[in-house]
């Protein structure tokens, strides 16, 4: 099950209220999949979006592209042979002075190797691949859905294990 049989691509959809009127456009060519934005632009216009890139050959995701709406200019960043990410959430900088000034963050999962590992990248420059790559103690499936959540956005009650 390849993306030319399944063709997920980047499509805008505007939805005028008053009119009823909708009109469709296809933005770019690419196979690109899970399609994320910063956050804190949910329901609001927002200029860049991050893309896992399909796999020709399966339901895989083997890179991120970063994807510019007004110029419709494109980055990528490919993990690798053999490596494959999941959904890709963008969570802005502290502080963050524009919509793309943050971390894109991945979990990638390395076949080969039999591990997986969480790469972060810098939204604004997806091409120059990850500042940080943080292996996980357990090999996880690829293609995985994820969100970003902060630690004030996160509560347990957990107390431990018994």
């Amino acid at each position: 099950l390849g993306p030319d049989r399944y063709g997920p691509t980047l499509y805008c959809w505007r939805l005028d209220l008053r009119t009823g009127r909708v009109r469709e456009e296809r933005l770019d060519e690419r196979h690109l999949e899970f399609c994320m934005v910063n956050q804190q632009y949910w329901g609001r216009p927002s200029r860049y979006s991050y893309n896992m890139v399909a796999h020709p050959n399966a339901f895989l995701f083997d890179g991120i592209t970063r994807f510019d709406h007004v110029t419709r200019e494109a980055q990528t960043y490919r993990f690798g042979e053999g490596r494959f990410g999941s959904e890709s959430p963008m969570e802005p900088r502290v502080g963050a002075q524009a919509e793309d000034d943050g971390y894109v963050v991945s979990f990638v999962t390395d076949m080969a190797a039999d591990r997986s590992e969480c790469v972060v990248l810098d939204a604004r420059d997806i091409a120059a691949g990850p500042l940080a790559r943080i292996v996980l103690p357990h090999r996880i499936s690829s293609g995985t859905h994820s969100c970003w959540a902060g630690a004030d956005e996160i509560r347990s009650d957990w107390q431990g294990w018994d």
